[in-house]
């Protein structure tokens, strides 16, 4: 893996309007590896007043793919999500969720990646694996 284009990652993260309504925050650790966080906001709940499922889908969506570019460095064509297998293991109310995203494996054409998701109160709440088209 070589060193991430931290730049160029955040300037992609900026740029998605999705990002910006989730006010997501992207930390790039290390090539491979990175954090995104979003803060609780009461437009994440579900009718059961808990952050709603496809919360943790699209954070675990997001961190998976800024994972994958981080490793790969820069490239002609972005990584896309083939498939991803997210469970759930805890709700998690009005607190920020982080997830925390590695590859595991980095190949020319796949690559695949493991995300946990915490918070505050629960160390995880949510584990997934994706695979992304390289």
């Amino acid at each position: 893996m070589i060193q991430p284009d931290t730049a160029f990652l955040q300037a992609t993260f900026e740029a998605c309007a999705f990002h910006k309504f989730m006010r997501a925050e992207l930390r790039v650790i290390e090539p491979g590896l990175v954090e995104v966080e979003i803060p609780w906001f009461a437009d994440l709940d579900q009718a059961m007043g808990r952050i709603h499922g496809g919360v943790y889908a699209a954070l675990l969506d997001t961190a998976s793919y800024y994972s994958a570019l981080s490793a790969c460095g820069p490239v002609e064509r972005l990584p896309l999500t083939q498939e991803y297998k997210l469970n759930l293991l805890a709700s998690v109310k009005q607190e920020a969720l982080v997830a925390r995203a590695r590859v595991l494996k980095l190949g020319r054409r796949v690559a695949v990646v493991e995300t946990r998701i915490s918070s505050a109160s629960v160390e995880l709440a949510a584990t997934g694996l994706t695979s992304l088209v390289m």
